[in-house]
């Protein structure tokens, strides 16, 4: 018999022996850092952009996010010459004369509206850059792939925050928002005539394939599922039956451990906290880790798996960039978000439905059943997020003289 109690226990042991939750500290990458996946042409600095971003190694997705977003950036105008600038420090005159140093200023990507990562009372979300220093801004400003992460069940934000985001929309030329569902959200903070800045602008992981096509290159999946599973804020994403959705997702991966091999796959270290209830329902595995890695490295190995079941936003986005079908455990609203703006949204099943085990196994199946349908629908609509992100570059670029 499993007891779940036990489980929970040796999960919070690993939680607390490798996260500190004040802050939600990770391993800062400093400017120079930065690695590169493909190697770009001579930048020139008459074409600087201020890129604010939360630079990091800690986190795969983190790691991925702005080097895919200059890449982009880069399709359009390959000699950008990128000043990095981290988002947590409160903006001040020194950071706004570097910014207004530059051609523009681009915030993103990744879930910044989120009120307790870089907790502030400047405005409320992850960049705290109050309403007296965006106004000093005398450059373009756009935000782009950033998406509402609020948790369901988390507390409402701040009321300087609905301030802070009037003023911006004000002030920006679009506010990029990598879902509909963070473009309904953020409407509800803003006036209707501000409605129009906002546009959808999908997370430059979603289409990983089209910026490096030759990391990409597994037409021929290898025969594994990859997993993965997410722990911060686990009361907000499990509530009272953490033990139970837990142990039902084991449950579902120990079926399946009987046809195919199953890898774990861990963004940050808190994601072991999900290997306890995978043995203790004798789930076979090999784990992967992911954090603290080259970005090309993170690429290839979501290139290979016949599959990935996901629980972080960007264990499904990354995945599907590089053309891996994907099955999401939806512990957030993000995750529903994206399958349901790609026109799928039975790859998914919600740990807070009464079917989850059902809606688990019968996703996994189908899409086992499914593999080149799913790679063939992936690669089409994947075209379509990099077509509209381009067009959102060269609409930010033109504003600021780049082309």
């Amino acid at each position: 018999m499993i007891h779940n109690c036990s489980m929970i226990n040796k999960a919070k042991k690993i939680i607390k022996t490798v996260f500190l939750d004040k802050g939600n500290k990770t391993l800062n990458v400093k400017k120079n850092d930065l690695p590169e996946i493909r190697e770009n042409t001579v930048q020139k600095i008459e074409n600087s952009i201020t890129h604010v971003s939360a630079f990091s190694y800690a986190n795969a997705g983190d790691t991925l996010l702005p080097i895919a977003l200059h890449d982009t950036w880069n399709d359009v105008v390959p000699t950008i010459k990128w000043e990095s600038q981290h988002i947590y420090p409160v903006v001040d005159e020194k950071i706004v004369d570097k910014i207004n140093s530059t051609k523009g200023v681009v915030i993103g990507g990744g879930g910044l509206f989120l009120k307790d990562t870089n907790k502030n009372t400047v405005s409320g979300w992850q960049w705290p850059c109050s309403i007296e220093m965006l106004e000093k801004i005398k450059v373009p400003v756009v935000l782009y792939a950033v998406g509402y992460n609020r948790f369901r069940g988390q507390e409402e934000f701040e009321p300087y925050f609905r301030d802070n985001i009037v003023a911006f929309a004000e002030k920006a030329e679009y506010i990029g928002l990598r879902n509909y569902g963070s473009i309904n959200a953020i409407k509800n903070y803003l006036p209707e005539t501000l409605h129009s800045k906002l546009r959808y602008q999908p997370c430059m992981t979603t289409f990983l394939s089209q910026l490096y096509p030759e990391l990409c290159e597994y037409d021929n999946k290898q025969d594994f599922i990859a997993v993965n599973a997410a722990f911060d804020r686990s009361h907000l994403r499990f509530g009272e039956n953490i033990g139970d959705i837990l142990g039902k997702t084991a449950k579902v991966l120990k079926e399946f451990s009987n046809k195919i091999p199953i890898k774990f796959y861990t963004h940050m270290q808190t994601d072991e906290a999900f290997l306890p209830f995978l043995q203790s329902y004798q789930v076979p595995y090999e784990v992967v880790k992911l954090n603290n890695v080259h970005p090309k490295e993170i690429i290839k190995a979501y290139a290979k798996p016949r599959l990935v079941v996901g629980m972080r936003g960007h264990a499904q986005m990354i995945p599907f960039g590089c053309n891996t079908p994907i099955v999401s455990i939806v512990s957030h609203n993000k995750m529903q978000w994206f399958i349901d703006d790609i026109g799928k949204p039975e790859w998914g099943a919600d740990v807070l439905s009464p079917n989850y085990e059902d809606d688990l196994r019968k996703s996994i199946q189908s899409s086992l059943d499914s593999t080149l349908d799913e790679i063939s629908f992936i690669k089409k609509k994947q075209k379509e997020l990099y077509d509209t992100s381009i067009e959102n570059a060269r609409l930010a670029l033109n504003k600021m003289s780049l082309i």
